[in-house]
């Protein structure tokens, strides 16, 4: 039944209970308003669980839940009597059943139902008579209600409260929840460890928290209000550690840590742990006394080393631990019904997963430990005796830690055994052990460290010591690089005071500085300067003093730089500043978003400047006109952050006459020397406005001459066409009209013979039949000719060379066609004609060669009307744009075969285009601008002269006011557009 529960929500649940008591009120009147039809839906779809009995206990009505409650599912019991449905039900419910049949009203509020299978069900009924129309009791209706999640919930809450108070029994530190209630604080809760921490009950804090404040330090009061002062005012966590006086006088280290939350009534609830941290103080005591310890031998040591010296990092004193409850059931299965948030610092994991998963947890212990942890459960739970381990662990993210689990066992009376108890991280602890035993073993490393470094720096290092608090000074020791550095050998130096070891003049002058040094108790820096072998030499001294226990200045430590190359530096720069300021040349420099920084005396004048502005609203593209600052922002500036340089000439602006300014512009960027980053815009630019008049006179009488030049090309080239043109179209028509004769005469007998073939064929035949056996001498020559095999082939032959004779007939034509060369007028032709009698002569060159494949030609010709042109010159226009298509295909081609796609179209009704497509490998870009100029050719050397593209350019273009022009991607074929309007 409590399998198949639904969930409601309140006010559902509280309309339904409404409606319940409705009708028991009209049931318990006898006042149905309903018909027992409309009772019965009602009672079936209702979400209690309701039956209805007669005075025989037989089930008159059910309601599904009813059904689902008890297990019936979809059996039939209406009729039934319920003590057979439910044989198992007691003699009390049968008493109970009997007395309402009376007339009583009987209910509880909780009770439990055993079912046939044992489980137990807690359920709250009610059970009321019903009567009859006259007035007897016809029978009894029950209301129940499931109620076992409710009861075993609330067994889990008194579970859940005895396992905390058992928790907190055994945790080592007092758990506490306080609570701030408009700046009035309550204890609401404190665990009895309160009296091992402070001294005092559980119940007396939880009446006044001040006689937990009287026991605090004095020294550590006011911070400890401070604190909590803080925490409330920032809603951070709460972190504290002091100390506690008990009432013995006992002075212990305590540590606090909390959460705090605010409720929605607005007061602060603190929970948390107070813990006893006196054993971590004494050992951090320890190591403190040991560091001074260590410090004092390190001083005494080197002086060095005081610089260095390494600071013991102080033990970890905030460790929050986990609180658990482990479970150890009969078959030794393990698990973790209850894990604290605190798993999260020791695991890696969150509290879901370890109950989830009691292995997530296990796998994280170091395999070394894990049998002495496993014996320590087993004699845990064999003698039901405290259990207490330290053990590795490595958590989920690959931390090893030290932990510590202690936990009190209680044996449940069915067997399982549970451990109430901690676990926390004593990694630090374990630390500071493996450090106090390491202690000596470091301060000997750490001496070799600084004796390596004092001999392996690159700069000098020497000590003197102070004597009679500055007056004199002498020579302790000198590392190798100053022995190096030094112009002089300084050995002898060592246990020297200065008088002794240098000249007067020189010891006076150093003396001074080191006094400085001692008076002022800061490090100082000098500069000296000497010479050697007639070159000068800088020094850079850095003099640091060094301060014993009381306080009085015993050492210095001076440190020698050789600077004598920043020295040259700072020179060169001074030169090179000096350069640029007297410069002719317009130089300047920017910031990287263009603010300027400075600006020659050359560049001041050169813009019409008074002096720069520096200021933040200044900028590099003031100096330049408004129509020049989008090129500048989006090309050159781009260009000069991506390559480091841009070079070309542009235009300044002056500032006074606002006129363009001609100038060779270079902006480059600055970088640094040691890491390469950006520093700044520079600009070194020249005024060319003498240059640029110069040029554009020069570039005027260019472009005449080249204008001129153009022009004698075009003239000779259209000389050289004219008279070619004009021989070729003389030779083709004599050749067409020289072959034309003969080629008619052959063509015109071909058929005669034909016919007379024939006849003398059908006559050997007829001889044949009359005469089957002619003489030996026919036979024997009829056998040599192979007389049927000439019968065969002689009709054949003749039927050949009409074709031939044909073919030649339609070349002559194609020749006479393409032969008007010389035809001066316009005349209305057919384009199509010239197009196809041009391919008839190119023919040959569009057939498969050894070296290439037959190339295709595509007609697609529209409806053309005929056009005014001169035929021979637009015949000569197809000739050479398919003659370089073919040329191209036979190089390469797109696709398995090279195709020519010609087509024709009407164009606005009054021109027609002709398109000649190829698919070669197309024209490069750089190349088109230059197709049509007069001489221009790509072709190899004796290929090729240049003119053709340029003649039919000028036939199409200025013989009949047409467009030729060219479409080509590279490696995608050429595309050849001739439009000319049909009348001229």
């Amino acid at each position: 039944m409590t399998g198949n529960l639904i969930t409601v929500d309140k006010n559902t649940y509280e309309s339904l209970q409404q409606e319940l008591r409705e009708l028991r009120q009209q049931v318990g009147r006898n006042n149905l308003p309903y018909s027992p039809e409309q009772i019965g839906v009602f009672i079936e779809y209702t979400p209690a669980a309701i039956a209805i009995f007669d005075e025989q206990m037989r089930y008159l009505l059910v309601s599904r839940r009813w059904r689902e409650d008890y297990g019936l599912g979809n059996q039939d019991i209406i009729g039934c009597s319920h003590y057979e449905v439910f044989p198992e039900i007691s003699q009390a419910w049968r008493d109970i059943h009997q007395r309402c049949l009376a007339g009583n009203l009987e209910k509880c509020d909780e009770d439990a139902f055993v079912r046939a299978n044992g489980k137990i069900d807690w359920v709250k009924w009610e059970i009321r008579p019903w009567y009859t129309d006259s007035g007897a009791v016809g029978g009894i209706i029950m209301f129940t209600e499931v109620i076992t999640a409710r009861k075993q919930a609330e067994i889990a809450l008194a579970n859940s409260e005895k396992r905390f108070r058992d928790i907190a029994t055994n945790v080592p530190g007092a758990i506490f929840q306080f609570t701030n209630r408009d700046g009035v604080w309550t204890v609401d809760y404190i665990s009895d460890f309160i009296w091992e921490l402070a001294g005092i009950t559980a119940s007396e804090m939880m009446q006044d928290l001040n006689c937990f404040f009287a026991r605090v330090h004095p020294d550590d009061f006011d911070r400890c209000i401070a604190s909590v002062v803080e925490v409330l005012e920032n809603s951070a966590p709460w972190h504290y550690e002091g100390r506690l006086i008990k009432p013995n006088g006992e002075i212990i280290w305590w540590q606090g840590d909390s959460t705090p939350i605010r409720n929605e009534q607005g007061e602060v609830i603190f929970c948390g742990v107070l813990l006893d941290t006196t054993a971590r103080k004494q050992v951090e005591t320890k190591l403190q006394q040991l560091n001074e310890q260590l410090e004092v031998i390190v001083e005494e040591r080197t002086a060095a080393l005081r610089q260095t010296e390494a600071r013991w990092q102080r033990l970890a004193d905030n460790v929050p631990g986990m609180l658990s409850e482990f479970r150890m059931d009969l078959d030794g299965t393990m698990s973790f019904p209850f894990v604290s948030s605190g798993c999260r610092e020791i695991y890696g994991l969150e509290p879901e997963q370890i109950q989830a998963d009691t292995a997530s947890a296990l796998s994280c212990i170091h395999p070394e430990d894990l049998p002495g942890m496993q014996t320590g459960i087993a004699e845990s739970a064999q003698k039901l005796t405290n259990f207490e381990y330290e053990w590795r662990l490595t958590d989920i993210f690959g931390q090893e830690k030290w932990v510590k689990g202690i936990a009190r066992p209680e044996r449940l009376s069915t067997g399982e055994i549970f451990w109430y108890g901690c676990t926390v991280n004593i990694s630090e602890q374990q630390a500071a052990l493996r450090e106090l035993k390491q202690a000596e073993q470091q301060l000997q490393e750490q001496a070799q460290f600084l004796q390596s470094i004092w001999e392996a720096v690159d700069y000098g290092i020497y000590v003197l010591d102070v004597l009679n608090n500055g007056e004199e000074f002498r020579f302790v020791k000198f590392n190798p690089a100053i022995l190096r550095l030094s112009p002089i050998p300084l050995e002898a130096f060592v246990g020297k005071v200065i008088a002794e070891a240098l000249p007067t003049e020189m010891a006076d002058i150093y003396r001074h500085h080191y006094r400085q040094c001692v008076q002022s108790g800061k490090s100082i820096f000098f500069e000296e300067s000497f010479c050697v072998d007639d070159q000068e030499n800088w020094w850079l001294l850095n003099v640091t003093p060094l301060v014993d226990s009381t306080s009085c200045i015993y050492q210095l430590i001076v440190t020698v730089t050789d600077i004598t190359e920043r020295k040259q530096a700072e020179k060169d720069r001074q030169m090179f500043a000096a350069l640029i300021e007297n410069s002719s040349d317009f130089i300047g420099f920017a910031t990287l978003e263009g603010q300027p920084l400075f600006l020659n005396q050359a560049g001041l004048q050169l813009t019409g400047l008074d002096k720069l502005d520096t200021g933040k609203d200044a900028s590099i593209m003031d100096f330049f006109a408004t129509e020049d600052q989008e090129y500048l922002q989006q090309h050159i500036i781009p260009t000069v952050m991506m390559r480091g340089v841009w070079q070309g000439e542009y235009r300044f602006r002056n500032f006074q006459s606002q006129e363009a300014i001609p100038i060779d512009f270079n902006l480059f960027m600055v970088k640094s020397p040691d890491t390469g980053e950006p520093l700044c815009l520079a600009t070194i630019t020249r005024d060319i406005t003498t240059r640029k008049q110069a040029e554009i006179k020069l570039q005027q009488q260019t472009q005449d001459l080249e204008q001129t030049l153009h022009e004698l090309q075009r003239t000779q080239a259209h000389l050289i066409h004219s008279e070619k043109m004009s021989s070729l179209g003389n030779m083709v028509a004599g050749v067409a009209h020289e072959i034309n004769n003969p080629v008619n005469f052959i063509h015109g007998n071909i058929i005669p013979a034909s016919e007379y073939a024939r006849d003398l064929l059908r006559l050997v035949e007829l001889y044949q039949l009359h005469f089957p056996y002619p003489p030996e001498e026919i036979q024997t020559e009829i056998a040599n000719i192979d007389l049927d095999f000439l019968k065969d082939d002689l009709i054949k032959l003749l039927q050949s060379m009409r074709v031939g004779t044909q073919r030649i007939r339609e070349i002559v034509l194609s020749l006479r066609n393409f032969s008007r060369l010389d035809e001066s007028e316009f005349k209305q032709v057919d384009i199509h004609e010239g197009i196809d009698s041009t391919l008839m002569i190119l023919q040959n060159r569009l057939k498969a060669k050894s070296n290439h494949a037959e190339i295709l030609v595509i007609k697609e010709y529209a409806q053309l009307p005929l056009v005014e042109c001169y035929p021979g010159q637009l015949n000569q226009v197809f000739m050479n744009l398919l003659s370089n298509a073919i040329d191209a295909l036979e190089e390469s081609f797109v696709g398995e075969q090279g195709q020519i796609r010609i087509c024709t179209e009407v164009v606005n009704h009054h021109r027609i285009a002709i398109r000649i497509v190829d698919n070669g490998g197309g024209i490069p870009k750089k190349i088109l601008a230059k197709l049509f100029d007069p001489f221009f050719t790509t072709k190899d050397v004796g290929k090729g002269t240049g003119l053709g593209l340029s003649i039919s350019y000028q036939i199409v273009v200025d013989k009949h006011k047409g467009d030729l022009s060219c479409n080509s991607i590279l490696g995608q074929g050429a595309e050849f557009i001739i439009e000319i309007p049909i009348h001229q």
